[in-house]
């Protein structure tokens, strides 16, 4: 029994050894550029909110929001102290896309009497900001009376802020006033002072401004035209206060090549669609007349925004460009696809890391001098198919070849389909389209169904020495513990016997 529980702690020591693991891609939140943005604000707080956005006031006309007016007067005594009272709030849209946020916000407003005046107001203000919680701050303290008085304060944002797309970002705001506490007039029922605030005009344009990332692009159609050596590019352009934050016609698509370092400029967008959210511009890009070679290549969009600052965003997406006028095969075999170190191996444990190997391998003409080939992985499971890797490429040339290896789990026993494709967007044209898929049956097993010689010696083959010299060393010490226990069963048999005879 003692025995027993030493081989336990044996292997959950060896559970702890290191391993690579996968780690999911963060979120793109941004270009990666930063601009300051003035933020406007707008409505009326008396009906509930207002808004705020990139869109200056083009009115003269102010928006007046009341202050209550149970706030002009301090408190009693002996603490006099300021009754805050609440005006309302100002909501930013839902965000269209992923934003980043960071640094110095300063804030804004105006406020006036309608109806005599107010000493000593001030304004309290919190900023939410999702993930950075609630920012508070006071202005200073000004009389009101019938001309407009500005008041401002700031918040500093301690880092960067990630905002996922349809948060909101909302300004709160506050009223007191220092008017004296009348003792004949406790409840302040004879106060007929009014404050307003004042926005959305020329002259009172109160608001935010934020240092911010909120720009992106996408690229939903990437397609080589071979008959025309052109390739048709299609992006939308996303601001994340949407689309009335975008200049028209200022958008340029820059095209770089990964490996050879090529890079054109293309302008002469056309808008093909405008669904608020965003604007849908497209390109064509003469490969040909331009002399590009074959290569991975990059999209970055740009766009100007109406505070007149230039964005630029590279998408995720990659175009993989063969120009090609040689024979070219791609080839993927059986013996080129390996699980945790072995071709023949067609089981992993439920939950634990496991290594597929790929070997990619190239033939054809050897004029053609390099290109772009992708690994694609796939896997089938309960009747759907999911993508576990996808667009991993290595620039090669034929006759060379390239290993790929990646580290998997699934969390959930049962029966797998793996499927490994070579150039799964048939960026290349090939001899033979057909050599370059293999499917790989794959059985994921419960932990208690593997056998103690099993998986994790096939991982710690991956390992490093000290790794290996720990394992080895597990190894003697269990087989130390199993000779023992065999030891012991047969003295125990032989005392039974003496007694017996005995």
């Amino acid at each position: 029994m003692r025995a027993l529980a030493a081989l336990t702690t044996i292997l959950l020591l060896l559970s702890l050894l290191p391993s690579d693991t996968v780690r999911a891609a963060e979120p793109d939140y941004g270009s990666g550029e930063f601009h300051e943005l003035n933020l406007y604000f707008y409505g009326d707080l008396d009906d509930g909110s207002g808004s705020f956005n990139t869109t200056a006031p083009a009115s003269d006309s102010d928006t007046e929001s009341d202050c209550p007016q149970d706030g002009n007067r301090l408190g009693a005594p002996p603490g006099n102290s300021r009754q805050w009272e609440d005006v309302g709030s100002w909501y930013s849209p839902e965000l269209v896309t992923n934003v980043t946020v960071r640094g110095e916000v300063p804030f804004e407003i105006w406020a006036k009497a309608t109806s005599g005046s107010v000493k000593d107001v001030q304004f309290r203000v919190t900023l939410a900001v999702p993930g950075a919680g609630f920012l508070q701050s006071d202005t200073e303290a000004r009389t009101v009376n019938d001309n407009a008085t500005h008041f401002s304060t700031s918040f500093s944002l301690d880092g960067e802020f990630q905002l996922d797309r349809n948060q909101t970002i909302r300004v709160d705001l506050e009223y007191s006033g220092g008017d004296d506490f009348v003792i004949t007039d406790p409840f302040g029922s004879q106060d007929d002072n009014q404050i307003v605030v004042l926005t959305s005009s020329y002259n009172h344009s109160a608001g935010i401004a934020m240092e911010i990332d909120h720009f992106r692009s996408e690229f939903p159609r990437i397609e080589v035209d071979h008959s025309r050596s052109v390739v048709k590019v299609e992006t939308w352009l996303l601001s994340a206060f949407g689309n009335d934050d975008l200049q028209s016609g200022t958008w340029e698509l820059e095209v770089g090549g990964v490996s050879t370092g090529t890079s054109a400029t293309v302008g002469d967008g056309i808008l093909l669609d405008d669904d608020g959210e965003g604007l849908r511009v497209g390109w064509e890009w003469a490969y040909g007349a331009s002399g590009a070679p074959s290569d991975t290549y990059l999209l970055t969009a740009s766009c100007g925004d109406i505070q007149g600052n230039q964005w630029e965003s590279t998408g995720d997406e990659k175009l993989h460009l063969v120009v090609q006028q040689h024979q070219l095969d791609n080839i993927l075999s059986w013996e080129d696809v390996a699980v945790n170190g072995l071709v023949n191996s067609s089981s992993v444990v439920e939950g634990s890391d496991f290594t597929l190997t790929v070997l990619a391998r190239t033939s054809g003409d050897a004029a053609i001098n390099g290109y772009p080939l992708t690994v694609d992985v796939y896997y089938s499971f309960e009747g759907g198919e999911f993508i576990l890797l996808e667009d991993d490429f290595a620039w090669l040339s034929p006759g060379q070849s390239e290993e790929f290896t990646f580290t998997f789990n699934f969390d959930r026993a049962g029966s797998y389909m793996l499927r490994v494709v070579l150039d799964d967007g048939d960026h290349a044209v090939e001899t033979d389209e057909t050599n370059n898929v293999i499917e790989y049956s794959l059985t994921v097993g419960q932990e208690l169904e593997q056998s103690l010689t099993g998986d994790w010696l096939d991982r710690l083959r991956e390992e490093d020495t000290l790794t290996l010299g720990i394992a080895g060393f597990a190894v003697l010490v269990i087989l130390g513990v199993l000779m023992a226990l065999r030891r012991s069963s047969r003295g125990d048999d032989m005392e039974w016997d003496d007694d017996d005879e005995f």
